[in-house]
């Protein structure tokens, strides 16, 4: 996945006589390289807790990255300016409770459960600080160049980390459907990230961020419907309650810009 969304970056990157971007290279760009770091971490923190508790479950406690984020942006970026952190605040707490009623669904074992638990949180306090770096960077560099150095960054670290793992011939052995399947999840990323970047230049990252959570609607229903991680007639009421609360939370965003 990151080597699609490494070369994909490159690539993008050498539209520039026809995209006629326009980006000052600064040390500020240093701060891609960390943020590189940081997500590499937390991507398999986040993919090992799917191992431990599903795709649904995770990816809600993955997503108090938005709560982390909020507060980062409050406190580093100043936002508290141009955004009302009451509402923000109480945004952000939503998705905290939506995790909690996903959460509550589960039929492993209290160990297992805390386990993948704890390793979403983490991965959800890393990607938060990725976010309040990326809006830093946009701001101060320009979104191409950031994107390009990001994204090697993740790559090189986790080749470092494969490195260590002596996990190379286990990749090798990997389905050509697996692996084409990672590297178009790294094309897709790509798009995703453009889109995140794109959007700092309108909104405050405590905004823009959480909004960016609704991917929740699609990975629960995928959990749900492909993996059949939900026992949706069971827990019905639950499922419904996490999506109730989700949708609050994005609604909350409405008044929270100032």
């Amino acid at each position: 996945m990151t080597m699609g969304f490494a070369i994909s970056s490159v690539i993008l990157y050498l539209f520039q006589p026809l995209i006629h971007f326009h980006e000052t290279i600064s040390l500020s760009l240093l701060w891609s390289v960390f943020a590189g770091v940081i997500w590499a971490t937390s991507f398999v923190l986040f993919v090992s807790s799917i191992d431990e508790i599903g795709l649904s479950r995770s990816n809600q406690w993955k997503n108090l990255q938005g709560p982390v984020a909020v507060i980062l942006s409050l406190l580093i970026l100043g936002e508290v300016a141009t955004t009302n952190p009451f509402f923000a605040l109480l945004a952000a707490s939503a998705i905290f409770l939506s995790a909690l009623f996903f959460s509550a669904t589960s039929k492993n074992e209290k160990h297992i459960d805390r386990k993948g638990i704890y390793l979403a949180a983490l991965s959800a306090v890393g990607f938060g600080s990725v976010a309040v770096i990326q809006k830093y960077v946009t701001s101060h560099v320009g979104i191409y160049s950031q994107l390009l150095v990001w994204s090697l960054s993740i790559a090189l670290s986790l080749f470092i980390y494969i490195l260590l793992k002596k996990d190379f011939n286990k990749i090798a052995r990997s389905s050509k459907r697996d692996t084409f399947l990672g590297l178009g999840a790294g094309i897709l990323y790509l798009g995703a990230s453009l889109f995140q970047l794109f959007s700092y230049n309108y909104l405050a990252a405590s905004i823009s961020f959480t909004i960016i959570q609704m991917n929740t609607v699609w990975t629960i229903a995928i959990g749900i419907l492909i993996f059949k991680e939900i026992d949706l007639k069971k827990y019905h009421k639950k499922v419904i309650l996490g999506f109730v609360f989700t949708i609050i939370g994005i609604i909350l965003l409405t008044f929270a810009r100032k």
